[in-house]
């Protein structure tokens, strides 16, 4: 095994080594740990001569400015006036340090302090997935330095773990609080790890949004004092999503230059705050939200964070997004149960809504499989009492009134027409109109003798009561032990008010705890499941949930056009190949905007392809254009999902998105792009291409598999694909192509 970490006990120098970056960190003389330096660098570079340079010297000059020192994990106790990466508070006791201290309770000061450190290849972070789904290289060992800290005078110990993914140019840090004190100690603040960044000015991009118009790209300036990111929720959210790119200001593009990126494996109430300290350091601390944040350790108790996944690019913010499209491909996302590409999947609710018969999905399952369809899920409606959003939310059994046989006969049809069945749900919420919350009105969150607010006619169950986890979990499994169910679309959809629970303020982390332990345990027992995840859209995507997954639904809003800035946002930190996409009725529901077939197929077909339409009001040549471009998907799927993605252009800064997606030997490629607006007279420039074979000839192919033309790949990663500029005209209604290049010569 490469040795990727290495401990030089004369200097108390660590140095993590990724294939292009490094990561570097010291033990002073009192035991203090503080970080060095982390940059991109040429694999030949030795980080071991930086162990001297004092790059960030500490601000003695100044009585109003002394805690700019780069612990490595800063605390509530050596820093007492910025932010820190751990607040805790012990009753009153410990060491004195002095014989005439008197008693203050309870004690907000922990200093840590190394006490040893070791390197294993089995360490997880705390809710890794338990479903027994391996990640495509889990099998791979990957090095974690483990570094033990305690406090001077308290049993509390803090031990800090950082695993490598040296391809990756990634790392993943994570802590481990254990209290061996006689008393409960509390803990105030908690962060996964912190970051610090080189000296220098930066900016930080980020998507955010909203409801239906999820990650739209955002980039500021870092200055003086706290920019904080944060969602405080029961779901990662719609407004804000846990990842980022930090940038120093004016030298990174999107293909060149130093990239820091990061993101957090948490689907709960997170932040991530970017500290611009006065002498001008930046930390970047990620992890729980401290907004009515709690976590109450018993002696003898231990809590593990989730991780806060992080790296450096010296490739621009393409660089970064490929190295984090890899690590989630390989690392991440569990290998599907099924094939290794994600089915093509028909969901009826737009054709249907609750009006929902046997006779209607089994003429529509007809239809999806003569066009190509793999999938058929059947969306809301289908359980008991459920006619409308009023009524049935916890009540996981199927309705006799629309299925008298249960579902065991439309199953059996659409397993006849070739595809495989799988079901909507909801597991984490309630409608008062519920037998379940008739029976237990007590098991939603709520504040005794104060109003229950309800959102979409629906209250939250309370996650932190065992006894509910439970009850949601055998509701899910006896689904999956009468029916042969093998995909769950697995929503959530409202934000989280009164936040009463058993559990106190620990809720917001039992409540992901509990989500994750039910999607673990179902895929456990029935190998067979995959789940997709959604919460009103793009409401929970994040690298902690994708860990259980194989896709997620990225934004309710179905408009191809508005489809185009949430996937060049969504594809900044995520891969395509996760994003699941839906062709959708020709007159949007949502936005009323009219749109040609072959925009709304060339936009979806940038992830996992779905369709959403009436099949039923399809004529024979729609249904044929249908049947011509999901075959064209299926074909082109492969590159979809383990290509590397190029943003050539995007819409918001160019008014058109340009992607490209190649394998990596370069074989095979596509080419997209989708105009969102144009002026007229605008012609719309050609892109060059990337990552193709420059002596090779590439044939050029549309979905109707006719051959466009040939070129070589240095013309095509020289002057662009020919057409673009001619051919895409608004005014003619022509709005996107999407073409197949593969190698001929």
């Amino acid at each position: 095994m490469t040795e990727a970490i290495t401990f030089d006990p004369q200097e108390k120098l660590f140095v993590l080594r990724m294939q292009r970056s490094f990561y570097a960190m010291r033990i002073l003389s009192d035991g203090q740990l503080v970080h060095v330096k982390f940059a991109a660098a040429d694999p030949t570079v030795q980080p071991l001569r930086l162990s001297r340079l004092d790059e960030y010297p500490e601000a003695d000059f100044s009585s109003w400015e002394n805690q700019t020192r780069l612990w490595e994990f800063p605390t509530f106790g050596d820093i007492s006036y910025h932010d820190v990466a751990l607040k805790a508070a012990f009753p009153a006791g410990g060491i004195p340090l002095c014989a005439q201290d008197g008693a203050i309770d309870p004690i907000r000061d922990l200093r840590l302090r190394y006490r040893g450190h070791e390197i294993r290849t089995d360490a997880a972070p705390g809710l890794s997935p338990a479903h027994g789904r391996p990640a495509r290289k889990q099998a791979t060992l990957r090095q974690t330095l483990i570094i033990d800290m305690q406090d001077l005078g308290f049993d509390f110990c803090v031990r800090l773990f950082y695993r490598l993914t040296p391809e990756c140019d990634i790392i993943e840090r994570w802590v481990q609080l254990e209290n061996r004190t006689a008393t409960p100690v509390a803990i105030e603040s908690l962060a996964f790890a912190t970051i610090h960044l080189p000296l220098g000015e930066y900016d930080l991009t980020h998507t955010a949004g909203s409801w239906a118009r999820e990650f739209i790209p955002v980039t500021q300036s870092l200055h003086q004092g706290s920019t904080v990111l944060k969602q405080q929720g029961l779901n990662t959210g719609h407004s804000i999503n846990p990842a980022f790119f930090v940038q120093p200001r004016g030298l990174a593009t999107p293909a060149g230059g130093p990239a820091y990126f990061g993101a957090l494996a948490y689907s709960g109430n997170w932040s991530l705050r970017f500290e611009a300290l006065p002498t001008d350091p930046i930390r970047i601390h990620g992890g729980y939200e401290t907004d009515d944040f709690a976590l109450h350790l018993a002696p003898g108790q231990t809590h593990t964070t989730p991780a806060f996944v992080f790296g450096v690019a010296d490739d621009g913010f393409g660089g970064a997004s490929h190295r984090l499209h890899r690590f989630i491909h390989d690392y991440v996302l569990p290998v599907p149960a099924h094939t290794s590409s994600r089915p093509v999947l028909y969901n009826s609710w737009e054709a249907v809504y609750f009006d929902m018969t046997v006779e209607s999905q089994v003429r529509l399952a007809s239809i999806a499989a003569a066009i190509g369809v793999e999938l058929f899920c059947v969306d809301d409606g289908w359980f008991k009492g459920r006619r409308s959003d009023h009524a049935g939310l916890g009540d996981w059994v199927v309705d006799k009134t629309i299925f008298p046989e249960g579902l065991n006969p439309l199953i059996e049809a659409v397993k006849k027409l070739g595809m495989r069945f799988g079901l909507w749900v909801e597991p984490e919420m309630v409608n008062p109109n519920s037998d379940l919350y008739r029976a237990h009105p007590d098991w939603v969150l709520h504040f005794p003798t104060r109003p229950r607010t309800e959102l979409r006619h629906q209250l939250i169950l309370d996650f932190g009561r065992p006894e509910v986890v439970r009850h949601v979990h055998a509701m899910l499994d006896a689904l999956l032990q009468e029916y042969d169910i093998t995909f769950f679309k697995w929503d959530m959809n409202r934000h989280a008010t009164e936040p009463g629970s058993v559990a106190g303020r620990e809720i917001w982390f039992r409540h992901v705890a509990g989500v994750y332990s039910i999607m673990d345990q179902l895929r456990k027992k029935h190998p067979r499941l995959e789940i997709q995840s959604c919460s009103g859209g793009g409401g929970r995507v994040d690298l902690g949930i994708l860990g259980r997954v194989e896709q997620v639904w990225t934004s309710d809003n179905t408009d191809a056009l508005d489809r185009v800035y949430i996937q060049d946002g969504f594809s900044l930190f995520y891969p395509p190949g996760v994003m699941e996409c839906w062709v959708t009725h020709e007159h949007n529901h949502q936005t009323g905007r009219v749109l040609q077939l072959e925009v709304r197929f060339d936009t979806a077909m940038r992830g996992v392809l779905g369709i959403g339409t009436n099949l039923d009001r399809l004529s024979v040549e729609e249904l044929d254009t249908y049947r011509r471009n999901i075959a064209f998907y299926r074909k082109i799927r492969p590159i979809i999902e383990q290509g590397r993605l190029h943003r050539l252009s995007t819409a918001r800064d160019h008014g058109a998105s340009a992607w490209q997606m190649v394998l990596p030997d370069g074989s095979q490629s596509i080419y997209s792009l989708v105009v969102v607006h144009s002026l007229l007279g605008h012609q719309v420039p050609c892109h060059p291409l990337r990552g193709l074979v420059p002596n090779a000839t590439y044939s050029i192919s549309d979905a109707s598999e006719r051959e466009l033309l040939r070129l070589s790949g240095t013309q095509l990663m020289t002057l662009g694909l020919p057409g673009d500029h001619r051919h895409i005209y608004v005014k003619a209604g022509i709005r996107s192509r999407t073409v197949l290049l593969s190698r001929v010569e």
